[in-house]
């Protein structure tokens, strides 16, 4: 390694171009302002760490509109200002749902009303925000009667499948169907299929993936009278039910049990939970497991997740990654006032968390209508509307898989901006955050905001740096890397909260033995030693990544930064040693600091040159003339010759007999004893390259003795470089007709001379400078093929006037 310095580099010349200043803002970026009244937003990833929102919209008038927009991982909006219209057909549109299409797009559905009575229509929108499919969309059930609140999930396929109560059969109950949409906009399923057309009503279907291109629908089942239960249904990617005709019973238990949500537990079933009046007393959470096959798991009618005194209402949940779930609802044990609990159940139906649930926040007022995203690990993040500041507010807390809340008590604010924030939903943003938005009065009207959350402090916004580049720095003798960053989120005016960042390399990004990982020193602490390093540790998952400091950097407003350094080993033909690196942005609590991306990359002009090849050695009078093959690097500097009178000749310098630029090299007056050689390669960095084959010459009888001519032979051209004529030395182990060509640098001839019958052994030629139009060659690199005796040998020439 040439160096373990570290410096700064120039931005200008280092800084990725496209560093632009992030936009997410305390109490959130708007997603549309537009007149008049926008809410029921709707989220789905982009698969960017971004989002895409949908939404319905008055700003035309009386009628609702549905509007879509994209927010970027660092909270810039993508589309136009206030978002695409999905539809502005005539009357009504709303109620929208919104999955993502798997190509950075999303699919949208939601009811309309452009006839008169509600069918269903949907749209899908690109990356770039651009509509794929029909102006305002495409029918997706035009049944007769109504056909309301759909959910939707994709098929995995680029499409989509939704579900929906439908008044179709008579207009006296409500049913639920489903439909299947390709990615091309076309509907497979005709009008949508029957999934449960049970006597009575069955309302609020929700739906997700069965992981097979189909879906588990489950809804709220009044077929045995004026109390609701609990059903499901499987249908596959042909549209064809696979459970008991109008579902299977998940919760028959007496009285009333409603309002049910569905996730996926990884193996082609689904974990279900709704509130339950089976007391007849007071609302209960209970949840079911339901498999592939559509056979309860756990016992009959469901398994508690919370029976506390008082109300519990409105349960959402999401996988745990491990075939359970995570359950949170609002909760009134308190007697006074709603707050937010969660639970965790596990693929058997056992809780994992204490009795009841875990208080996610019991600040004072009211705490309702949670929504809850993975975290990743086992975790979650809940948002929900709370009331303690006086307005409905939006606020998060973020569990991990063991039931312990991360953030502040009571959880972090999303938005505390002035009158009301409500309708919340939420999405992951892939790294552990999540991303929310909801309906926002803070104009008087109702807009469109969102928010990201960070994972490990809630943070607003993306005070995370962001590592663009891990890239070598050019003609440095080798051993650095510029590390190139975006800056964290809250490095900016009037809210400066970055002190400094922090440069870290990795030790290893794979465990390491546990003698060597013994212990953790916070990186906020930069004073402990790991092996005489300061150094911290975190794990993910299951793997140990360790890390080492490299320098501090102060925090200056600037949209990015760049540091130059040092690699750990230098990069080699055989291991480009790849290095990672992080940035932390530190803040003033020292124990409050937000980690980068990791991203890694090399120096790569400190390679060693290729190794020359072809190395010739042949004895002329007293001496030896070498020649070898040129080594084609851009950083090349010269060759290195070495002689030794043995086999095995090896780099070192006592064997060293020149070094030279050119690719020839005539070792005068040459020891008469055997000789044998080597050539290497070295670049501007001094590094060397590996050594040439071994060329060798025997040993002479007497001093200037020439060894008999046994090939076909040419001595280097004399002069060269030459303008005028030059003279060639071609040696003839046999009487020979001779042919010479001269070629230019793109292969053509340019001259072309031949000899009848020359002698045996080294003849004279002489060679003029003029082409085959009897004018002089312009000056440059020429290449001269001589052909005589069965063979062929080229050296290269040069004309220079």
């Amino acid at each position: 390694m040439k160096t373990l310095a570290v410096s700064l580099l120039v931005l200008s010349v280092v800084l990725h171009p496209r560093v632009i200043q992030a936009q997410w803002q305390l109490d959130g970026v708007p997603i549309t302002t537009a007149a008049n009244g926008q809410d029921f937003p709707a989220i789905a990833s982009d698969g960017a760490g971004g989002a895409i929102v949908a939404w319905h919209d008055r700003r035309n008038g009386t009628d609702y509109d549905i509007y879509a927009q994209r927010v970027d991982v660092f909270g810039v909006v993508q589309w136009t200002t206030h978002g695409v219209a999905l539809c502005s057909a005539i009357n009504d549109q709303t109620n929208p749902a919104i999955v993502s299409d798997g190509a950075g797009g999303a699919i949208v559905t939601w009811e309309d009303y452009r006839v008169g009575f509600g069918d269903l229509h949907a749209q899908r929108v690109s990356a770039s925000g651009v509509v794929q499919w029909a102006m305002n969309g495409v029918l997706l059930v035009g049944a007769a009667g109504l056909q309301q609140l759909p959910t939707m999930i994709s098929d995995g396929a680029g499409g989509a499948i939704a579900t929906w109560q439908d008044h179709r059969n008579g207009g006296v109950n409500w049913d639920v169907y489903a439909q299947r949409i390709n990615a091309s906009g076309v509907v497979q399923w005709a009008n949508g299929v029957a999934l449960c057309v049970a006597a009575n009503d069955q309302p609020f279907p929700t739906i997700i993936s069965d992981g097979a291109a189909g879906a588990i629908v489950t809804w709220s089942d009044y077929r045995t009278g004026a109390t609701a239960d609990i059903y499901t249904q499987r249908v596959n990617a042909s549209g064809l039910v696979q459970w008991t005709p109008n579902g299977v019973a998940l919760c028959t238990a007496a009285d009333e049990q409603s309002s049910p949500t569905i996730v996926s537990d990884g193996t082609g079933g689904a974990i279900v939970t709704w509130y339950d009046h089976r007391t007849g007393t007071n609302f209960d959470i209970y949840a079911q497991r339901v498999n592939a096959s559509g056979v309860a798991q756990w016992p009959l009618n469901g398994v508690a997740m919370c029976t506390a005194a008082n109300q519990q209402t409105s349960p959402t949940l999401v996988s745990d990654g491990a075939g359970g779930a995570i359950v949170t609802w609002a909760d009134l044990r308190s007697g006074t006032n709603n707050d937010i609990y969660a639970q965790r159940v596990n693929a058997s139906g056992v809780a994992q968390w204490p009795l009841n649930g875990v208080a996610l926040c019991t600040a004072a007022d009211v705490q309702v209508y949670p929504v809850i995203a993975p975290a990743g690990a086992g975790g979650a993040i809940v948002a929900w509307q709370d009331s303690r500041n006086g307005n409905s507010d939006a606020y998060s807390h973020r569990v991990d898989a063991s039931g312990v809340v991360q953030w502040t008590t009571g959880g972090v604010a999303v938005c505390t901006a002035a009158d009301y924030q409500a309708d919340l939903a939420i999405v992951s943003d892939g790294a552990g955050g999540a991303i929310v938005t909801w309906a926002d009065l803070r104009s008087g009207n109702f807009d469109i905001y969102a928010q990201r959350v960070e994972v490990d402090f809630g943070t607003w916004g993306h005070p995370e740096p962001t590592v663009i580049s891990v890239a070598d720095v050019p003609n440095d003798q080798g051993g650095k890397v510029a590390v190139n960053w975006k800056r964290s989120g809250h490095d900016a005016l009037p809210l400066q909260e970055i002190s400094h960042y922090s440069v870290w390399r990795a030790i290893d990004l794979v465990a390491l033995s546990s003698a060597e990982a013994e212990g953790w020193t916070d990186p906020a602490t930069i004073g402990a030693s790991f092996n005489g390093r300061a150094a911290f540790h975190e794990r993910v998952g299951t793997t140990d990544n360790y890390w080492e400091w490299v320098a501090n950097q102060s925090a200056t407003h600037d949209l990015g930064y760049a540091f130059a350094a040092a690699t750990r080993a230098d990069s080699v033909a055989a291991n480009n040693a790849q290095h990672y690196f992080r940035v932390l942005a530190h803040t003033s609590n020292p124990y409050v600091l937000y980690k980068s991306n990791a991203m890694s990359g090399h120096s790569v002009d400190n390679l060693a040159p290729a190794a020359p090849l072809f190395l010739t050695a042949q004895r002329v009078g007293p001496d030896v003339h070498l020649e070898w093959n040129r080594v084609r690097v851009a950083d090349l500097k010269n060759y290195a010759v070495y002689r030794a009178t043995s086999m095995g000749v090896t780099p070192i310098p006592p064997n060293l007999l020149a070094n030279d630029t050119d690719t020839v090299l005539v070792d005068a007056s040459a020891p008469t004893s055997a000789l044998y050689y080597i050539v290497t390669a070295y670049d501007v960095h001094e590094n060397q390259s590996a050594a040439s084959n071994e060329a060798n010459v025997g040993a002479t009888t007497g001093v200037g003795e020439t060894p008999a001519i046994t090939a076909l032979a040419l001595r280097p051209n004399h002069p060269n470089p030459f303008a005028g004529t030059t003279e060639l030395e071609i040696g003839l182990p046999q009487e020979s007709d001779v042919s010479i060509q001269i070629y230019d640098v793109l292969g053509r001839v340019v001259r072309d001379a031949r000899v009848p019958r020359m002698s045996a052994g080294w003849q004279r030629v002489a060679l003029s400078d003029r082409g085959v139009d009897g004018k002089p060659l312009a000056s440059g690199v020429y290449f001269c093929r001589v052909t005589a005796a069965g063979r062929t040998v080229t050296q290269k020439m040069v004309i220079a006037r």
